[in-house]
């Protein structure tokens, strides 16, 4: 074994000069500290997850978030910096104003995020079917005493009525599904009441009045679709954040391809968000086939461009 050597620099020493002369050396630190905050927040959840029902959290300046000590997207809402970017965009994006719809708000981290941006002079539904996540969903509102805020108890679909969904009985809350759910073990069967946006628009008088719409619902991306081609496919229709998630669309007979197809044919374009730089990058076609990412569809790339750089 050679012997030590003081002025022979080791391998991390190395690393770290390189990200001198890189220039990276404040987001290699940033990164590092990032782990170990990590680290010590799921550490923390662990001790708290027994010992009490929820934790309230500062979410942004003026919104307060319960995280259920049962709950996998509270958890990763906590421990995990779940969906930054996505979180940075809603910021960057919404206006006092703005009429936003959570399709698939689960406890509410987006319609919150919403209902503080866009303010007493705008409005946010949240649609969230299940009965503990709705619950929990009005918890959140009251808990901010939002009143610009709708929540709606039933799901988005490709025609009105009913349909039974899968919920999780063993934490996997983020995964409850009209199809088969992607994670747990343990779930229970809810009836839950269905329309469809293209009626709910019609009813509630928002043809072309709709700034953003998230659209989050665990494979069923589709069949949203087709209940909003009036609402989605006019000149000025509204921007939207979709989940694609391969093994959830397959769950329900679907794939990332056709809803990128569906998507561009009704005349949209699809971006991610690159929030360092503030501005949105094409999705790949790589992107679409192999992956698990949240697209910025727009009809107006250039008028998102000039809300986000504005912010």
């Amino acid at each position: 074994m050679p012997g030590y050597d003081p002025d022979r620099p080791d391998n991390s020493v190395l690393r770290w000069i390189s990200y001198v002369q890189d220039g990276i050396l404040t987001r290699r630190i940033g990164m590092r500290w990032n782990y170990i905050v990590g680290d010590l927040r799921r550490a923390r959840w662990k001790a708290m997850q027994h010992k009490r029902q929820f934790k309230v959290v500062q979410l942004a300046d003026g919104v307060r978030m319960r995280l259920f000590m049962d709950s996998e997207v509270s958890y990763a809402i906590y421990a995990k910096d779940f969906e930054t970017n996505e979180r940075k965009f809603h910021h960057a994006y919404l206006k006092p104003g703005d009429t936003y719809l959570d399709i698939g708000a689960n406890i509410g981290l987006f319609t919150l995020i919403a209902a503080h941006r866009v303010g007493k002079a705008g409005h946010v539904h949240a649609f969230e079917p299940t009965i503990t996540s709705y619950q929990r969903l009005m918890a959140n509102i009251q808990l901010n005493s939002f009143s610009n805020v709708s929540a709606h108890q039933c799901a988005l679909s490709d025609k009105p009525g009913e349909v039974e969904m899968s919920v999780s009985l063993d934490g996997f809350d983020g995964r409850n599904s009209i199809v088969t759910p992607t994670g747990g073990e343990e779930f229970e069967t809810e009836l839950v009441k269905t329309t469809t946006l293209d009626q709910f628009v019609q009813e509630q008088n928002l043809a072309g009045k709709i700034n953003m719409i998230k659209i989050d619902v665990e494979g069923w991306e589709m069949h949203v679709l087709m209940g909003a081609k009036k609402c989605l496919s006019a000149a000025h229709a509204p921007m939207l954040q979709v989940e694609f998630a391969e093994d959830a669309c397959e769950s329900a007979g679907s794939s990332c391809m056709e809803l990128y197809q569906g998507l561009t044919k009704m005349g949209y374009q699809l971006f991610t968000y690159d929030a360092q730089a503030s501005d949105l990058i094409p999705v790949r076609m790589e992107q679409v086939k192999n992956g698990y990412f949240n697209a910025i569809a727009t009809k107006n790339p250039a008028d998102v461009v000039k809300r986000i750089k504005r912010r």
